[in-house]
């Protein structure tokens, strides 16, 4: 049994890391570990997003961007920008320094590498955290851990990529926009496109991304990064990283057993994905911000607030038509760049729109497939997590 501590964080991810940097930077108090499976931290994912092009960010951007670029296979290229706001891109190594920096800084927070939490017990009416590295009493507990597997199967859609930073010696990249969604097809597999972030003219993070009702393995995802970077001709290009992921588009709730007063639930598996993008650094942040608040304040943690009804709403709708509809995929994202204001579809990605945003959004897709999503088992009302 180790010393009681105040707050234990399961997970040092993105969401665990977070909030750390925010306790440390507020001043907090208390003992505060952090367990962590991972052995080291390396550099193997990126984040990127949309924001205000004066909004601070927890580390500077790597690069950022005005425009950005929808197209099919082998068509034009539909270029769109949003004044006021840049695409950022985050590298993850940037992030980790920045918080391991900071974290070890404070003698009061403990960051435990190669440590694995089992369970979270709550019996005799006090908190304790059973790890590989024996068992933590504390106050409260943030659970950061990602969501069982029997609810991750149960997405609507898998987002699937593979990914290689690319640099060759001489210019080939256009850095002046980032391909969103280019060479969008259609196949037996679902719905597959490129997303290309040129770094600098030398040097681009290329990855080959699906929609898919599946989980896909890693060679079928390189097999389609290794057709994009040939028909680009970028096949020889020295590879500096790669990274690899499936995400959760439309993640079923859990089911909710009576809460633990004290536990807080965070990151991908307590919702921090928004359903129909993958997008989740913003949300994380926001999160982070408001459970540090908390925390500073002597109150309990507090997890990801339930997902606006009409957004949520309109995305299960949105994400049951790509289901059903892969062949019309890159029809539908091809309505969406043509028809919508750069700023209006900026501001529902980044979840900002008002209702005139979201009537741009319905008025620009057919009316069939959506229609016909309406009708799915998955558009009722989910609890929120």
């Amino acid at each position: 049994m180790n010393d009681p501590v105040d707050l234990v964080v399961v997970g040092g991810g993105l969401a665990g890391l977070s909030l750390a940097t925010r306790l440390v930077r507020g001043g907090y108090a208390g003992r505060v570990v952090i367990l962590e499976p991972r052995g080291e931290y390396v550099d193997d994912r990126s984040w990127a997003f949309w924001t205000p092009a004066h909004h601070a960010l927890p580390v500077a951007p790597a690069r950022q961007w005005n425009h950005w670029q929808f197209s099919r296979q082998d068509g034009e290229p539909v270029t769109r920008r949003a004044p006021g706001w840049r695409y950022a891109y985050i590298r993850s190594l940037d992030l980790y320094r920045n918080a391991l920096a900071l974290i070890a800084s404070r003698p009061n927070f403990r960051l435990l590498m190669g440590t694995r939490a089992n369970a979270v017990d709550a019996s005799g009416g006090h908190l304790s955290v059973a790890t590989t590295a024996g068992t933590f009493p504390t106050s409260f507990v943030v659970d950061t851990r990602p969501a069982a597997m029997d609810r991750f199967s149960g997405s609507t859609l898998f987002q699937c990529f593979s990914g290689r930073e690319l640099r060759f010696d001489q210019a080939r990249f256009d850095d002046s926009r980032v391909e969103l969604m280019t060479d969008m097809r259609s196949d037996a597999l679902g719905f597959v496109f490129s997303y290309v972030l040129p770094l600098s003219p030398t040097r681009a993070l290329v990855e080959a991304t699906r929609f898919s009702t599946r989980a896909l393995g890693q060679a079928q995802l390189c097999a389609d990064l290794d057709q994009t970077l040939a028909a680009r001709g970028w096949s020889n290009a020295q590879v500096l990283r790669t990274e690899t992921a499936v995400l959760p588009m439309g993640l079923p709730a859990p089911d909710v057993a009576e809460p633990i007063a004290g536990v807080a639930h965070a990151g991908m598996g307590a919702g921090a994905l928004r359903a129909a993008s993958g997008f989740g650094f913003v949300r994380i942040q926001a999160w982070a911000d408001r459970c540090a608040r908390e925390l500073l304040q002597g109150r309990p943690p507090v997890g990801h607030p339930a997902e606006p009804k009409v957004q949520g709403w309109m995305d299960r709708v949105f994400l049951r038509a790509l289901a059903n509809n892969p062949a019309r995929s890159p029809e539908f994202f091809l309505r969406l760049a043509s028809s919508v204001p750069g700023e209006a579809f900026v501001r529902f990605m980044s979840e900002q729109g008002g209702w005139r945003d979201h009537a741009r959004i319905i008025a620009a897709l057919p009316p069939g497939p959506f229609l016909q999503a309406l009708h799915g088992p998955s558009l009722r009302p989910r609890p929120s997590t």
